[in-house]
């Protein structure tokens, strides 16, 4: 979930010089939708698409493929290959911001974001005052969540604390576990890793609960559905693959052994104890998008005051939120 890479800011440049260029429709199949997921937690939900793909109406069918990073999906979208795609929800943002003709449909995955310590005199974020926290990815959601939510107990992330950003995620993992540091903030898969590795250590803080009393909202978005505007244009189509995907969601969420033996089957590159231990921690949901608007400008406006250029320095026009 990280801001978008040196790779796609050039090619999102590229695509603002021919904003009016359509997207190319003899890469992905006129009698097909392609859609893009993400490999690891933010994919899970669509597991069921890939192992029993949906019926589509007009004899159209679905193609889903998952894909290592939200990096590598951005070109594919650009050039046309996917119709549709999970994203980070400032990655869909900036996207939209910078030219590229989509379309929020869904999130699909909210709140999967974990405070780790093995410091058990923590009970507030008061306590983090003078620790070294190591956060999970700068410039991604768990940076700018754990920022807003510091700077609404009256902290200030950089002068209160140090938040550190030199570890990857499966090392910060098992750094937890072994004691080596004793504050992290971690995303699902990489949360549940650590607690699995070691019993010991705490989750005394509610991201969620201190995120709904800083901002009002129940939770926050993280994991976008998106459909490019080639696809929009068979409403009908779109629908049926949006039902499919809420089925899948609620599937996984009902099974998460079931679910879990599906993930590695697939290669979404966990492992199914993980997986399944993962799934009741991380949050799947189908809200659609105009219901979800104010919880997604809620979590975006973080972004834009932080760092404007993440979510292309402006909040999405109205345009964004499509009702299908």
């Amino acid at each position: 979930m990280k801001h978008l890479s040196p790779l796609c800011v050039s090619l999102i440049a590229a695509f603002a010089l021919c904003a009016e260029l359509p997207l190319s429709s003899e890469v992905s199949a006129p009698n097909t939708i392609r859609l893009g997921t993400l490999k690891g937690p933010s994919g899970i939900g669509m597991i069921y698409l890939f192992e029993a793909p949906p019926a589509l109406p007009g004899g159209k069918r679905l193609e889903s493929v998952a894909v290592a990073s939200a990096d590598l999906m951005v070109p594919k979208l650009v050039s046309g290959e996917y119709d549709m795609a999970v994203l980070p929800i400032n990655m869909a943002a900036k996207l939209r911001a910078s030219g590229l003709p989509i379309q929020l449909a869904a999130i699909v995955g909210e709140g999967m974001v974990s405070f780790i310590t093995s410091d058990a005199s923590v009970s507030s974020l008061a306590d983090l005052r003078g620790k070294e926290v190591y956060v999970a990815g700068q410039g991604a959601t768990p940076d700018y969540l754990v920022q807003k939510l510091l700077k609404s107990a009256g902290l200030d992330p950089a002068k209160d604390l140090r938040l550190s950003y030199s570890m990857p995620y499966p090392e910060m993992a098992a750094a937890l576990a072994s004691g080596k540091i004793a504050y992290a903030v971690l995303p699902e898969p990489f949360a549940t890793v650590a607690l699995k590795a070691n019993p010991k250590l705490l989750t005394p803080l509610d991201l969620g609960s201190l995120w709904t009393a800083a901002t009002g909202q129940k939770s926050y978005p993280m994991t976008a559905l998106v459909v490019t505007n080639r696809a929009a244009a068979d409403p009908e189509a779109v629908r049926a693959v949006l039902a499919a995907v809420q089925s899948s969601i609620e599937r996984v969420k009902a099974d998460p052994a079931a679910a879990g033996a599906l993930v590695e089957k697939h290669d979404f590159g966990l492992k199914a104890p993980i997986a399944s231990r993962a799934i009741p921690r991380s949050a799947y949901v189908y809200r659609d998008a105009p219901a979800a608007r104010g919880s997604v400008e809620a979590l975006l406006s973080v972004f834009l005051g932080l760092a404007p250029a993440s979510v292309g320095g402006k909040l999405p026009d109205d345009g964004f939120y499509a009702a299908f």
